[in-house]
């Protein structure tokens, strides 16, 4: 199973177990077996490129970690920060927090544009954490996800995923999603009965991707809600073969 959104770190609202060794050791409970992890601490720091170091090494010493470095395309320093990925052979994906950055995706075409030159994807986080129990003063709206998919469609050979998105906002793209070839979303915050099974028989079966958010959220309800909804075989194309897919569509 591949585990396409992952975290190492800390949180400021919250007591987590997340360094890499826990993060993965949770994960390999439950069968996953790669696992592309981003550095949680780069959402509340200034210069997010900093923390990146922590994925980097983490995937040095284990296999099965693919760094998910995070670019903030407002700071001068993102095409270097985006060189160093493209140069790391593990890398296949970058991710945009454009809620803690601070940015509209509108305003990223010059760094969409950038990547769509390489071989590399793009998951752009809708939230990480719930709106509803953020601190009143560290509050971070969900990025609105039309913005995502106006982005697909701008650069329409551009591998993206739409990260951390709840169930209704994922049913408001749904056309989107089934119609851009490229574009996907992952499960990792989808909520409610029957969630993965409504999704499925909304027609967007290939278009999802497992994603666990861990350490934030128990790997074993995300995988249970997948394999409680779907047979086998349905199931096996969230938790692995879509996203084999999806890696290869920059190629």
């Amino acid at each position: 199973m591949i585990d396409i959104n992952a975290w190492t770190g800390h949180w400021n609202t919250l007591v987590l177990k997340g360094d890499v060794d826990t993060v993965r050791h949770a994960l390999h409970r439950y069968g996953v077996n790669q696992i592309f992890m981003a550095p949680l601490d780069a959402a509340w720091c200034p210069n997010p490129h900093l923390y990146n170091d922590v994925v980097y090494e983490a995937s040095d010493r284990f296999d099965d970690i693919i760094p998910v470095p995070i670019i903030d395309p407002m700071l001068p320093t993102w095409q270097k920060e985006l060189d160093r990925a493209i140069a790391c052979t593990k890398v296949r994906l970058i991710k945009l927090l454009p809620g803690y950055g601070g940015y509209d995706l509108a305003e990223t075409d010059h760094v969409l544009a950038s990547v769509g030159h390489t071989d590399l994807g793009i998951i752009t986080q809708v939230r990480i954490d719930d709106p509803r129990h953020q601190h009143p003063l560290a509050h971070v709206p969900d990025v609105s996800v039309s913005s995502i998919v106006e982005a697909a469609e701008r650069h329409p050979g551009l591998p993206i995923i739409i990260g951390g998105a709840s169930t209704s906002t994922l049913k408001s793209v749904n056309e989107s999603l089934v119609t851009l070839p490229h574009l996907y979303a992952d499960t990792s915050q989808l909520d409610g009965m029957d969630a993965i099974k409504i999704l499925v028989e909304d027609g967007l079966l290939s278009k999802l991707l497992y994603g666990s958010h861990a350490p934030l959220f128990m790997p074993g309800a995300s995988i249970a809600r997948i394999l409680n909804d779907l047979d086998d075989a349905q199931a096996m194309k969230i938790m692995r073969e879509n996203t084999e897919r999806f890696l290869n569509d920059g190629y």
